[in-house]
């Protein structure tokens, strides 16, 4: 294969239409069928007057029977100071729920 050839074939593979995709390092898609127990996380809470994090579990919400269990998904959520953590309230996906 001569090099103008090649050339016109590389022109000719640029004009092809090309798809896009994103990726998050860490984060993965997961997928839910209808009834699925969805895991529901919690992370500290931030003020506007101070910008110090403040643990979820200091403040006077229900916390998970036998505490409260570090949930980080990677590292670049302990690296960033996201302190994710068990929650204690269930979801189910595509049920309505109302005060439990």
């Amino acid at each position: 294969m001569t090099s103008k050839r090649k050339s016109n074939m590389l022109s000719l593979l640029a004009l092809l239409p090309t798809t896009s995709a994103f990726y998050v390092p860490g984060v993965r898609p997961l997928t839910f069928s209808e009834g699925d127990e969805v895991p529901l996380k919690v992370n500290s809470m931030t003020s506007i007057k101070t910008q110090l994090p403040k643990d979820y579990y200091r403040l006077p919400f229900c916390q998970p029977s036998g505490g409260p269990k570090m949930a980080s998904e990677n590292l670049g959520e302990f690296l960033t100071g996201n302190k994710i953590q068990s929650s204690p309230y269930t979801l189910n996906m595509l049920r309505d729920k109302y005060c439990q």
